[in-house]
């Protein structure tokens, strides 16, 4: 029997090209935490060539088995022979199937069957709702730390929110996940002595302690990966991969996830899970769609350039970005994970990939808002040299600014005749505004574009605050998550002219390595004694005609 403590391994000798090796292995028996529940779902179709697949299924004729199938899968040929069925698909010369990156993990293009046995997503939920059932007592201790939680927080917001962060700081992630404990979540006790556990473990602890709290809530299945289309796709007893809770509060469905690092903010700034659908364990149960997030400034940059006069000065850049939701999260976790010193160096060394050199004139600041869930870095530098010199002698000098937005948020790289949708992650907004003080008046258009595609919007911006003074904003909104098939040519023409407009670049002119106002329509003390000349010419011919 197969518990996961022994391996085989098995070296074949001498194998050469042209050779065949052929393998074979029987399963005997099911996971008992699914209550005899047959699920399998089968590839056909793979990255490289097949000559032949042949797949079969075979159960007794009564058994209520039902399948699906997806992509350029083959008929299926059913047969009855003594009381046992069969269904076979067989497929020959299978061309191979690569998938664009950015695919959404729930988008089958390939030939795939699912066979399963006939059930409803309330099915599902029976066989595992038990499992999650609070005890008749909770452990003494346990009970005292949530009483504790009750008279600090009256609200049930503030209960939600904070039931969740007392779970996530409470258990460390550990997953058991062979046989049932793949399926089934453990005792209450064993979770809250042992201060481990798994997603299952986690989501049972929670909903225990947000009942307790006087919410109602209880543990929801989800898909982390193809979340967003088990509403299309057939009941069945391994759809689910993550577990986590609902909870009801303010009047709102909240979806919490204690497996992740303790999280900031109220209820309401929390950053709650959104896998597609969800479903909840509990009576009647049906697959519940989880929304998607609503569009939020994520993340947010402000600069502040100041060119000194010659061309080979450093330049001054101080920098603000406010990280916001997600975003926020993920700078926590940088942080602890790696320590403050590390994200200074880090972030300097972005900066460098662009403008080179660059030396800190402060050390990076870090101000942490739990209750709006905003991560505030405040970066002040020295950058040696923020010019490229153009070749030529005093053929002046460039400048061309990071791409912090547009290349960072639509990432997917074009490729012609391109048959699959696209995911381009959350609904967001992420901008940067820079400000540029010049020690001369250059010469620069201003500009203001909106631009548009499907599911997404950009602007790029340039404007005069000052004659020495300008602004430049680069923002791009996601709308939506998915971009349809019938849609991706338009995403990739929006993402073209975008990241033509992904920031700001200019050329200065120099003189004798000192940055000079444009010289086109330059008026000099020369010019002027032309033009003084000119007149005095026009007017000794006047003269001259008047006195005829």
């Amino acid at each position: 029997m197969y518990d996961g403590r022994l391996t085989a391994h098995m070296i074949i000798p001498d194998v050469r090209v042209g050779d065949i090796v052929e393998t074979a292995f029987s399963i005997i028996g099911a996971n008992p935490a699914l209550g005899g529940r047959f699920s399998r779902r089968q590839q056909l179709q793979w990255a490289a060539y097949l000559v032949e697949a042949d797949f079969r299924v075979r159960a007794p004729e009564d058994r209520a088995v039902v399948w699906r199938d997806t992509g350029a899968a083959p008929p299926v040929e059913e047969t009855l022979e003594a009381g046992v069925r069969q269904w076979r698909w067989r497929q020959n010369d299978i061309q191979p199937l690569v998938y664009d990156s950015d695919t959404p993990a729930w988008w089958i293009g390939h030939s795939e069957i699912h066979v399963a046995d006939r059930m409803s997503w309330g099915d599902v939920a029976a066989l595992f709702r038990d499992y999650y059932q609070a005890p008749p007592e909770l452990p003494p201790t346990l009970a005292d730390e949530i009483d504790q939680l009750a008279e600090r927080f009256t609200t049930p917001a503030e209960r939600a929110a904070e039931g969740l962060r007392f779970v996530q700081r409470l258990l460390r992630y550990h997953s058991v996940g062979m046989g049932a404990g793949g399926f089934r979540p453990r005792a209450i006790e064993d979770i809250w002595v042992s201060r481990y556990g798994d997603c299952k473990d986690a989501s049972r602890l929670l909903t225990v302690v947000l009942q307790r709290l006087g919410l109602e809530a209880c543990p929801a299945l989800v898909n982390t990966a193809t979340g967003a289309g088990l509403n299309e796709a057939m009941p069945h007893a391994t759809a689910f991969d993550h577990c986590v809770v609902r909870v009801e509060a303010e009047g709102k469905v909240w979806w919490l996830d204690p497996t992740m690092a303790p999280q900031a903010g109220s209820l309401s700034r929390l950053t709650q899970v959104r896998p597609g659908w969800a479903l909840p364990l509990r009576g009647e149960a049906h697959l519940e769609q989880i929304k998607d997030v609503e569009r939020q400034l994520v993340c947010e940059t402000f600069e502040e350039w100041t060119f000194g006069r010659n061309a080979s000065d450093p330049a001054e850049l101080k920098l603000r970005t406010i990280y916001r939701s997600w975003r926020a999260d993920d700078m926590r976790r940088w942080g602890e994970n790696e320590g403050f010193p590390s994200v200074s160096r880090r972030m300097r060394e972005g900066l460098e990939r662009t403008y080179g050199e660059v030396f800190e004139r402060a050390s990076l600041i870090w101000n942490d808002d739990t209750a709006a869930n905003e991560v505030t870095l405040i970066e002040h530098y020295s950058v040696s040299k923020p010019f490229a010199v153009n070749e030529g002698g005093d053929a002046g000098v460039r400048f061309e600014s990071l791409d912090d937005v547009v290349g960072p948020t639509l990432v997917t790289s074009e490729r012609a005749r391109r048959v699959q949708p696209i995911h381009i992650g959350a609904p967001r907004t992420v901008r940067v505004e820079r400000v540029l003080n010049f020690p001369i008046k250059p010469q620069i258009t201003p500009w203001n574009l909106a631009l548009s595609g499907p599911g997404v919007t950009g602007r790029s911006q340039f404007e005069w605050l000052s004659p020495k003074r300008g602004r430049n904003i680069v923002e791009v909104d996601v709308e939506q998550s998915v971009v349809a098939v019938s849609e991706v040519a338009a995403y990739f023409a929006f993402q073209r002219r975008m990241r033509a407009q992904n920031g700001i670049s200019f050329v200065l002119d120099t003189r004798k390595g000192r940055l000079t106002e444009n010289r086109a329509g330059e008026t000099t003390w020369r010019s002027w004694a032309v033009v003084g000349a000119i007149v005095v010419v026009l007017i000794l011919l006047r003269v001259a005609a008047s006195g005829t």
